[in-house]
């Protein structure tokens, strides 16, 4: 039986009908795979899931704890894990390995495992899920993709020591106040450019930007028209508000204290939309099932799962030629039989993606 799911449905049946899709969904894409504008190749990416969590799939487990009266609960997660364990977050190179380390040990964050191997996320799309009658429920795998926008102001895939990782990743750790705060101040700001610009056809924002940067040669503001010099002058005052407010001004000093260094210049036009992140690899497992991970830097108290589920969806997940959302659904009658083929004609089971000694004796004692 196939549950409903929205989006382009196709059903799967062994591993070979598995990879034949998957090939026949690339190919149909509704996508620009060229190199997005920094010169990138574009990445795929999966997600595999034993079950359709309808509204909450995709969407980072932080946002799935019940909400503390307008907060989330990842202040208070992060900074008493942070303290148990001070001596092991000293030797991470940075906030967002802080992140990535407590996601690696189960701790809710705001951060979505994916992986680059589409196998790994047919393994776990086949992990055993019982429904309330006791019946297989069936996987999913969602396919995503990395520059599907290549829009200057919202790159969906990142280094791990990107500015804007560092940026986002320390606003994660910051107290729930000032975070709520400051998300809220992005938030108007980008209204504000959005009602100044409009459409802005001729790019004013970038290149107003780059002039604030220092990318541009000094005179650039006199070349302007009048009426291009007065959008100019809203953009500083925009900027200065929310530049030189008191929680932006904390945002930089928890960076600066991350990093040793940090202009206070931020483009607050390329933060708040999902983006992948090549994390360095700094355990065996994530090697092992060619991990990434999926930054989710939405204001928990003011967007619903819904909101994130749908927003993921239309700016990462992958879209065949009928702009639809492409699912490569497992019936939950195949799915000890894909993991039979996965094990023995792969060696994709628990002891090789969980390489630690607990998993690797568990996989023993239950095939040998």
């Amino acid at each position: 039986m196939l549950i409903s799911i929205g989006g382009s449905i196709l059903n799967i049946q062994s591993v070979n009908s598995f990879l034949s899709k998957k090939a026949e969904s690339l190919k149909s894409i509704k996508a620009n795979v060229t190199v997005d504008g920094r010169g990138l190749l574009p990445r795929f990416f999966y997600r595999g899931q034993s079950n359709d969590f309808k509204s909450s799939n995709n969407v980072a487990s932080i946002f799935r704890q019940k909400e503390l009266s307008g907060y989330t609960h990842e202040y208070s997660f992060t900074n008493e894990y942070m303290r148990r364990y001070a001596n092991d977050f000293n030797n991470l190179e940075n906030n967002f390995s802080r992140l990535s380390y407590m996601q690696h040990f189960g701790l809710p964050t705001r951060l979505l495992d994916v992986t680059t191997n589409a196998l790994v996320a047919l393994y776990f799309a086949c992990q055993s899920h019982l429904d309330s009658e006791g019946h297989e429920t069936d996987g999913i795998v969602t396919m995503f993709f990395s520059n599907k926008t290549q829009n200057i102001d919202d790159f969906t895939y990142y280094s791990s020591r990107s500015d804007t990782v560092e940026v986002l990743s320390t606003l994660a750790l910051m107290d729930e106040e000032k975070k709520k705060s400051i998300c809220r101040k992005i938030s108007s700001f980008n209204k504000n450019i959005d009602d100044l610009l409009k459409e802005d056809e001729n790019h004013l924002y970038q290149s107003w930007y780059m002039d604030l940067v220092k990318q541009f040669p000094e005179g650039y503001y006199e070349q302007l028209s009048e009426e291009n010099q007065k959008v100019y002058d809203s953009l500083n005052d925009f900027y200065k508000e929310i530049n030189q407010s008191y929680e932006m001004q904390c945002l930089y000093h928890d960076i600066k204290r991350d990093t040793g260094y940090f202009a206070d210049l931020i483009n607050f036009r390329t933060l708040l939309h999902p983006f992948f992140v090549e994390p360095s690899i700094n355990n065996e497992r994530l090697r092992a099932q060619s991990g990434f991970f999926l930054f989710e830097p939405y204001d928990g108290t003011s967007c619903s799962l819904e909101n994130i589920h749908d927003d993921i969806d239309n700016k990462v997940s992958l879209y065949n030629g009928h702009n639809e959302p492409i699912r490569l659904v497992i019936p939950g009658e195949k799915k000890q039989q894909i993991l039979n083929e996965l094990n023995q004609s792969l060696e994709i089971n628990q002891a090789t993606l969980f390489p630690d000694k607990e998993n690797v004796a568990s996989y023993i004692k239950n095939n040998f």
